[in-house]
């Protein structure tokens, strides 16, 4: 990761906006930045932590800048490889709330693609989790090896092992090689363990399977498809005879049923002579009904037409008379009408217009009334605004003078730049002189402590080699009684097993025999349930084989009565077609005597019908048939599969005997017993012993120890306490220093302490800050005052020229009104006109309305008469004409009787039937005669057909049963093919299956001990700290080459087992010292050796390389050499890949880094902390 561009506001003392340039900053490799204490070079760091994870190392509370209460931050990095580098901004802004709490408003992070942007995080825990996916570090981590802030440098050092290993193992990516590895492989031997269980189940379907099985049935069926070639042979001979036969059998009964038809016909044939008769003379009798119904409809149409004419004349003279009488009063109406009418409308004018004038009368003294209202209203609006004004001027008077007072106070309490310089100087001592005070203390009192500790020390190491000496004596003991034991074994574990194998030998034997005796009993209940369910499947078998040769019959005596009914029907379709005179195209007679009846479709619908669902209910039994001959089948081979296995168990039982089997169990079972009983006497011994000489063997081993390390304990004390007896010794040299600088400057600045003296200018310098705010407030309130005051004075300006207006209008607006009230007085006198001008248009509208009314009226009835006369002519005209025809009609009527025979009208209704009734009559004859033809034409083809032959019923009954006999043989042969062949399919798909699924298994148990291995492997999570520790034992050694050169070959760093680093102390005979023990100076220097190891390994993750590195503390306490060979080092950091970046108050630091970024500390009033950068 390369820094490109930062941006801070709100940030601690950065008030307004600071941008650094960092592609700028970082161009020549080593940068530096540099401010006074306190300036927020911190600060810089803590951004882009902030930007990045959204916390900051030092603290997570008040952090914001107070004055702001805002803050935003925005980073901008590019990181990857050379092929793919990305850009991205990291941006947040955080604001405290009403409760001084922090909310983040936003946070996000965007990508950036030359001129495109994209958001791929929002959201505070979203933009985390994306850095540390990129990145791949925690913020821990990211502070710990890459940005070092204040308090965080000797932290990697002082972690303990599992921590440091913890901290590598997320640095390096190394948690896919521990737990989620382990949970991948778990994942996978788990899957494959539940493909072997199902596997094995699957294997238990095959357990009875043979290779002979199959053969047998093999055999079967070569059997029954020998058998089915013999049937076939049989039953073409049966077919052939019983198809000649059949033929002569179906004519024998069609004939019989023609002659019983022919009988039947005679029987009927006088009822149909009679109804030919009825026939003829309905048909006349219908011919003649037009002229009767002509004749009578005219009669009437006569009758009607005289009562219309009578009704007519009436009607005419009635109408003469109000004609009469309503032409009179009209001419009444219209004389009234044209006298009074001009008068009243004049009237209704003028009322009209003086109502006009009164409501613009009333509207404008409403409008009187409103202006008064609103001069009212506005004049008093002027006398608030004249008070708003006075009172403006009274408080502009006070904040005036408020503010003098304000510019008073800020020059009384103004301080001196240089002074107040020249005091964050002094503080500076002051902070200094207590540290070195309290170093002073702290190693007074170590070097107390630590001479307290070796007089402890030398004590205890005294007492422990007392009580070596005791616990030798006491170990050898138990090695004399341990050797006695052993002498004295009663057997080892293998004697035991063998006992054990043994027992089991006769205890399995003995449960195999009781498994058989239970298996016995099982399947004999299995063989009962198979014969209980066999015999109602092979009865219902033979109720469908009888119901299928029943229905057999009754579908081929169906198709013979359709082909009949077919031939039938085709003879009467070319009967219709028969010409007399033409030839038959079947015969080719001329005279067609005897034509075939038409037969009805419907029957032969019927009989379909009939025999589909006869074909149907045939299928269904075939189908259920061949169901129940496969299931029968099924049972019967589970049947011998099952006799068979009890066989089996019945001659393995045969020759053994249950009581002596449990006789040698329970001699087997006490010599067991008592053989175990005497080892696990001698065990518990020999654990005993074994015990309590591991644990006196510790204890020596720790007495031991503890003798070692107490000794190497009394050096070491005597070593560091002359080691902190010369520091304090420089510590005093410091102190005295530094108290003789601190005592001048109190002196200068006149203060007990300068401490109280820098916050006596700090609330002066608070004091300052809160007065200029209050006078920019005051300012602003005046500048409020004139702008409201020139308003105020403006609305009052205008509100009197609305007054004047007002008075000007309401003058005019009376004038006009009183004239209107003359004219009004004028035209209507005393008289309302409003409640006047309705009785005037109701007067003119009565009139007007009787006029109309009688015109309307008058027309109407003269209209009406017009009509009745005209309809008056035509009656007259129709009663001619009607008289006319009805001579015509009785003339062709008289005719039409004489030609039919029919003496009277009243003879011939009696004949008039309905022609649906006598289409009846005439079908029933046609029918009857086509019947007649129909039957003596079958008759001689029938008998030309048969030739003299016949067959007796008893022998067609035989010849059909014996066909049915054989077509069952045959059916039955096609069900036993069909089962054994779908058996022996199955045989095939499951020893396939077999074969298969022994081959799966095989790979499974392959696999799995694959996965077995590598779960070794990996557990206990080993590989990864086996990874980390090597990392770790790297970046020791890489550290340890650095401090060797810082110190010129003096420290070196080591590492123990646990991964806890230790100091070489070379110049004092390579002296091991804990990382707790080193001073301020020696720690930083073995700090930033690691913090170099550690970050240049980082660089070498190719998923994210990070190209800078920063430093924020410990250059003040290196003395000048040191700083000289820190420096060298960091330069020599530094590449084109890596930027290293320098934060420190230390002066001569300045001029050994080529580019700077200087910070300069807020100053009030001035928006916080600035930077500016700096080449050298």
């Amino acid at each position: 990761m390369k820094p490109r561009v930062l941006k801070i506001r709100g940030l601690n003392s950065f008030e307004r906006e600071q941008i650094i340039n960092f592609n700028m900053l970082t161009e020549k490799g080593l940068f530096g930045i540099f401010g006074p204490t306190g300036s927020g070079k911190s600060t810089i760091l803590d951004a882009i932590t902030i930007a990045l994870y959204g916390k900051i190392t030092r603290t997570n509370k008040g952090f914001i800048n107070t004055t702001t209460k805002d803050l935003i931050v925005s980073y901008e990095f590019e990181i990857g490889g050379v092929n793919d580098r990305k850009v991205y901004l990291a941006e947040r802004n955080i604001k405290v709330n009403k409760n001084d709490r922090y909310n983040t408003k936003y946070a996000r992070l965007i990508e950036r693609n030359g001129d495109e942007s994209k958001i791929i995080a929002e959201g505070p825990t979203e933009l985390q989790n994306q850095i540390h996916k990129i990145i791949g570090l925690t913020v821990d981590d990211f502070t710990r090896s890459v940005v070092l802030p204040q308090g965080k440098f000797s932290e990697f050092l002082k972690l303990g092992g599992r921590e440091k290993r913890n901290m590598l193992e997320r640095i390096f990516a190394l948690e896919k090689y521990g737990q989620s590895l382990v949970e991948k492989i778990k994942k996978v031997r788990n899957t494959n363990l539940k493909e072997k269980s199902v596997l094995e189940g699957e294997l238990k379907k095959y357990e009875n399977l043979t290779e002979e099985d199959f053969k047998a049935k093999q055999q079967e069926l070569q059997l029954e498809l020998k058998n089915q070639e013999s049937l076939k042979i049989e039953k073409k001979q049966v077919d052939e005879q019983y198809e000649i036969y059949k033929e002569v059998w179906m004519l024998q009964k069609e004939l019989d049923s023609f002659i019983s038809k022919k009988i039947k016909l005679k029987e009927k044939l006088k009822d149909i002579n009679l109804k030919r008769e009825s026939l003829k003379r309905g048909q006349n009798a219908i011919k003649i009904k037009p002229f009767i119904d002509e004749v009578e409809a005219t009669n009437k149409n006569i009758k009607e037409n005289r009562e219309k004419l009578k009704l007519a004349i009436e009607s005419l003279n009635a109408i003469n008379e109000k004609v009469k009488v309503t032409e009179e009063d009209y001419i009444t109406s219209q004389k009234e009408k044209d006298e009074k009418i001009p008068e009243l409308i004049k009237k209704e004018s003028d009322f009209s217009l003086a109502i006009d004038t009164v409501d613009k009368t009333e509207k404008l003294e409403i409008e009187v009334q409103s202006l008064r209202n609103d001069y009212i209203a506005i004049k008093s609006k002027r006398d608030k605004i004249l008070k708003q004004l006075k009172d403006i001027d009274d408080s502009k008077g006070k904040a005036v003078i408020e503010i003098k007072n304000i510019e008073k106070r800020l020059n009384d309490i103004k301080i001196d730049p240089e002074y107040r310089e020249k005091l964050q100087y002094a503080l500076q001592k002051e902070n200094d002189y207590k540290k070195s005070l309290t170093n002073k203390k702290e190693l007074h009192n170590k070097l107390q402590q630590k001479e307290e500790i070796l007089k402890e020390v030398s004590q205890k190491y005294n007492d422990i080699l007392s009580s070596k000496n005791t616990q030798d004596n006491l170990v050898k003991e138990l090695e004399e009684k341990n050797r006695i034991l052993k002498e004295n074994n009663p057997g080892d574990n293998s004697l035991l097993l063998e006992k054990s194998q043994e027992l089991n030998v006769i205890t399995k034997k003995l449960e195999e025999v009781i498994n058989e005796i239970n298996r016995k009993d099982e399947l004999e209940k299995i063989i009962e349930d198979i014969n209980n369910t066999k015999n109602p499947i092979n009865t219902k078998l033979e109720e469908i084989k009888n119901t299928l040769g029943n229905d057999k019959v009754e579908l081929e005596q169906l198709d013979n009565k359709i082909e009949n009914i077919k031939k039938n029907n085709l003879a009467s379709l070319l009967a219709g077609e028969l010409v007399e005179g033409s030839p038959c195209p079947v015969c080719g007679s001329i005279h067609h005597t005897n034509i075939a009846i038409k037969i009805d479709n419907d029957e032969i619908l019927k009989h379909q019908e009939k025999r589909k669902k006869l074909q149907q209910k045939i299928e269904n039994l075939t189908t259920k048939m061949t169901e129940l001959s496969i299931e029968f089948a099924s049972i019967t081979k589970e049947e011998e599969h099952n006799l068979n296995e009890l066989k089996l168990i019945l001659e393995k039982l045969n020759d053994i005997n249950i009581k002596n089997l449990n006789k040698q169990k329970e001699n087997k079972e006490i010599e067991f017993k008592q053989l175990k009983e005497k080892i696990d006497k001698y065990n518990n011994d020999k654990n005993v012993i074994e015990s309590n000489l591991k644990v006196e063997g510790e204890k020596k081993s720790k007495v031991d120890l503890d003798e070692s390390k107490l000794s190497e304990n009394v050096k070491n004390e005597t070593v560091l306490i002359k080691e902190l007896k010369e520091e304090l010794k420089e510590e005093n040299k410091i102190f005295n220093k530094l108290y003789n600088e601190y005592e001048s400057l109190k002196e200068y600045f006149g203060a007990e302490k300068i401490s109280s003296k820098a916050k006596e200018i700090l609330i002066y310098e608070k004091e300052s800050e809160k007065l200029k705010n209050k006078e920019k407030e005051l300012r602003s309130i005046v500048e409020n005052y004139d702008s409201n005051k020139q308003t105020l004075a403006n609305e009052e300006k205008k509100l009197i020229g609305i007054l004047s207006q007002i008075q000007q209008s309401g003058t005019e607006k009376r004038k006009i009104t009183k004239e209107n009230r003359e004219y009004i007085k004028r035209i209507c006198g005393d008289k309302d006109p409003k409640e006047y001008l309705p009785i005037i248009k109701e007067k003119i509208k009565e009139i007007s309305d009787r006029n109309n009314k009688l015109k309307n009226q008058l027309e109407k009835q003269k209209e009406l008469r017009e009509r009745i006369s005209n309809e008056k002519l035509s009656l007259e005209k129709a009663e001619a004409i009607f008289n006319e025809t009805l001579k015509e009609q009785q003339l062709k009527l008289e005719k039409s009787l004489k030609d039919s025979e029919f003496k009277d009208i009243s003879e011939t209704k009696k004949y008039i039937l309905d022609e649906a009734i006598l289409s009846n009559i005439e079908n029933e004859i046609n029918i009857f005669d086509d019947e007649v033809k129909d039957v003596k034409s079958n008759i001689n083809r029938i008998e030309k057909k048969l030739q003299g032959n016949r067959i007796e019923k008893d022998k067609w009954q035989e010849l059909t049963n014996y066909k049915l006999q054989m077509e069952d043989h045959i059916s039955n042969n096609i069900k036993n093919i069909a089962t054994l062949q779908k058996i022996i399919d199955d045989f095939k798909e499951d020893l396939e299956n077999l074969k298969e699924l022994r081959k799966r298994e095989k790979e499974l148990e392959h696999k799995l001990s694959l996965i077995s291995d590598l779960m070794k492997l990996v557990e206990g999570n080993k590989f990864v700290e086996f990874v980390a520790m090597n990392q770790l034992k790297y970046i020791a050694r890489e550290a340890s080459k650095r401090l060797k050169d810082i110190t010129r070959d003096r420290y070196a760093l080591e590492i123990d087992s646990e991964g806890n680093f230790a100091i070489r102390d070379d110049f004092n005979g390579g002296q091991i010292r804990d990382a707790s023990t080193l001073s301020g100076g020696e720690t930083f220097l073995t700090s930033l050796s690691l913090a170099l190891a550690l970050s240049s390994q980082v660089q070498l993750k190719g998923s994210a390389p990070l190209e800078f590195f920063f430093l924020d503390e410990g250059f003040g306490t290196l003395d000048t050499d040191l700083l000289d060979i820190v420096m060298n080092s960091l330069e020599k950091l530094h590449s084109s890949r890596l930027s290293v970046g320098i934060i420190s108050h230390v002066e001569e630091l300045k001029n050994r880094v080529p580019v700077k970024l200087i910070v300069y500390p807020a100053k009030p009033g001035e928006g916080g902390s600035k930077v500016t950068l700096e080449y050298s």
